[in-house]
């Protein structure tokens, strides 16, 4: 408890020497609605650090997500994850039984509040029941600040206010938020699959042991995050993070990486496309796997490609012939018809003999590298694990490339 984040994660520091710089150029003020970009998490809480005595918003951004921390005299009083923070906090509130009336926190939903509004909502519910309030907040406080310390690069605005009331709602030294959170980030840090408390969890094997448990089928379906997992088991974070990673290693679910937020996947799109987004090919995925359909699917449409998704081997060679594709990724294992066969019925049809195929298989061996030539087709290795996604992004991404330089001569 006495180590801080920063000497945790060794891997996300700069040199101190870009730290001291960093710091001291904004040493006298933190500019106002200015981006101050490309901060590790080192160098963010040491600017946290200077607002000492201020009150207002620090907007923080990474490549994948974003959230508000409000700053009260130069204490931490929240941080809102802007994408979950009511929904978590609706849960919470739930799990530990306390009554909120409905006008309160339910009709807040129905627009975004800003960060005042925010601040009144939760400075209500502390008043009605301060004791396990303060559990709640500081619990999602903590959590949030996890999956920050989890990130490795930051922008950040900062936005002063001034409050025409005080604030009724618990703040915490930054120093001491470091240091309660220092133990889990570091054990988080050795995980093999799990990366991030927000990341989505896909049932891989139905006929498992503990797929026969409804409530753990229920949030196994890839839509969601293992800190809301955590809460629906009602056990500590880290907890979850560590039983869900063995079962990851296991194969019998997949931890899905973290969505790019829109602003990254546009930076993507303009290094990808050399053409117009609809003048991109059409591109069929014939798979039997909900996770890589819904994963592949996701990359591709994000890079602007067309998509069509079939998860019936039985059904594709029709489809394709209904909506002529223009290359179609084909699993090998497949119920009903294997990809080899698919492909052998596919070439029977002359107005698909010539369609490019890639055949896609977690099991990368000889025999089917030597079958996908011997058909023809380009070869494709599912990712296994987590450290496996980028390298397949990039197979995908240079078999399309190939593709559209050939279809363009």
């Amino acid at each position: 408890m006495t180590q801080t984040s920063q000497e945790n994660d060794a891997s996300n520091l700069p040199k101190e020497k870009s730290i001291s710089q960093t710091i001291t150029k904004y040493i006298n003020i933190i500019p106002v609605d200015e981006i101050i970009p490309n901060l590790t998490y080192a160098s963010l809480m040491a600017m946290l650090k200077l607002l000492k005595n201020h009150t207002g918003t620090v907007n923080i951004e990474t490549p994948h997500l974003s959230w508000k921390i409000f700053i009260h005299r130069g204490r931490i009083a929240f941080i809102e994850d802007e994408s979950d923070f009511l929904p978590t906090l609706r849960r919470k509130l739930k799990i530990q039984k306390i009554h909120f009336p409905e006008d309160v926190l339910l009709s807040s939903t129905s627009k975004p509040l800003n960060i005042i509004e925010t601040c009144e909502l939760l400075g209500k519910l502390y008043a009605q029941d301060r004791e396990n309030c303060l559990m709640i907040f500081k619990e999602i406080l903590l959590e949030n600040l996890l999956a920050i310390s989890l990130e490795k690069k930051f922008s950040l605005v900062w936005n002063p206010l001034e409050l025409d009331h005080p604030i009724i709602l618990p703040i915490w030294q930054i120093n001491d938020l470091e240091k309660a959170i220092a133990k889990a980030t570091k054990q988080w840090h050795t995980f093999t699959n799990v990366r991030h408390p927000y990341q989505m969890v896909q049932l891989l094997d139905p006929e498992c042991k503990i797929a026969q448990v409804p409530l753990f089928t229920q949030v196994t379906n890839g839509k969601y995050r293992i800190c809301e997992i955590a809460d629906c088991f009602q056990q500590h974070i880290t907890r979850t993070a560590l039983k869900l990673d063995k079962l990851a290693e296991n194969q019998t679910v997949a931890i899905l990486p973290l969505t790019l937020r829109s602003s990254e996947v546009n930076e993507d799109l303009a290094l990808d496309q050399a053409r117009e987004p609809r003048s991109l090919p059409k591109v069929m995925i014939v798979d039997d796997s909900p996770l890589l359909l819904k994963q592949f699917g996701n990359l591709l449409k994000n890079w602007g490609y067309q998509l069509s998704l079939v998860n019936d081997s039985a059904n594709a060679t029709s489809q394709m012939l209904s909506e002529k594709p223009d290359i179609v990724f084909v699993d090998i294992n497949m119920p009903n018809l294997n990809g080899f066969d698919l492909i052998k019925q596919i070439r029977r049809q002359p107005s698909l003999a010539g369609i490019p195929l890639v055949l896609v298989t977690s099991e990368n061996t000889i025999t089917n590298n030597f079958r996908a030539k011997w058909a023809n087709c380009r070869f494709l290795s599912k990712p296994l694990k987590s450290d496996d996604i980028q390298e397949f992004r990039e197979q995908v991404r240079t078999i399309l490339q190939d593709f559209v330089s050939q279809s363009q001569l």
